[in-house]
């Protein structure tokens, strides 16, 4: 008689912790979905406000100061580049093209002016000084008129910057 009792002792506490253990999946399957809703909204959440340091550029006019003023801001940011398509001679259809990585951390990548995306390989890029000195070749205007375009790479991270003369 005492085997028995021992035996449905068992028997019972085995098939309580089976009964809270597939309760337990039960509830961690069904609440997968809404876990991964809630990561997916708080990655878009994240990638917007990374984002919208770049909102003043997205497909806007800007002027040659605030292309200044965007080399200055992504200075701490490394292999950001801001690419120049400017007139050569102002008033004239020649166009001079050029990048610029506010970091100094090496180059920026090749860039298509006329498609507006990368290409394979690296380029030289140019300094403040190049852009600011009036009597230089790359010397940007603060008064000239710019299309900025944001650029992104296969990440869907913003990479660049493309300022296409007006």
């Amino acid at each position: 008689m005492e085997n028995i009792a021992s035996f449905l002792k068992t028997t019972i506490s085995i098939l309580i912790t089976l009964a809270i253990i597939s309760s337990g999946l039960f509830l961690w399957g069904k609440t997968q979905p809404v876990v991964e809703l809630a990561n997916s909204q708080a990655a878009a959440q994240a990638r917007a406000l990374s984002e919208q340091q770049y909102s003043a550029f997205d497909n806007q006019l800007v002027s040659g100061s605030q292309i200044l003023t965007a080399y200055r801001r992504y200075e701490s940011q490394p292999g950001f580049c801001l690419y120049v398509q400017r007139p050569y001679v102002y008033g004239q259809e020649a166009y001079r093209e050029f990048s610029m990585n506010p970091s100094d951390e090496g180059s920026c990548r090749n860039f298509d002016y006329s498609s507006g995306e990368f290409k394979e390989g690296t380029g030289y890029s140019r300094t403040d000084e190049d852009i600011s000195d009036a009597s230089g070749h790359y010397y940007i205007s603060p008064q000239s008129r710019y299309r900025a375009k944001l650029i992104k790479d296969k990440n869907e991270r913003i990479a660049a910057i493309y300022f296409q003369a007006q």
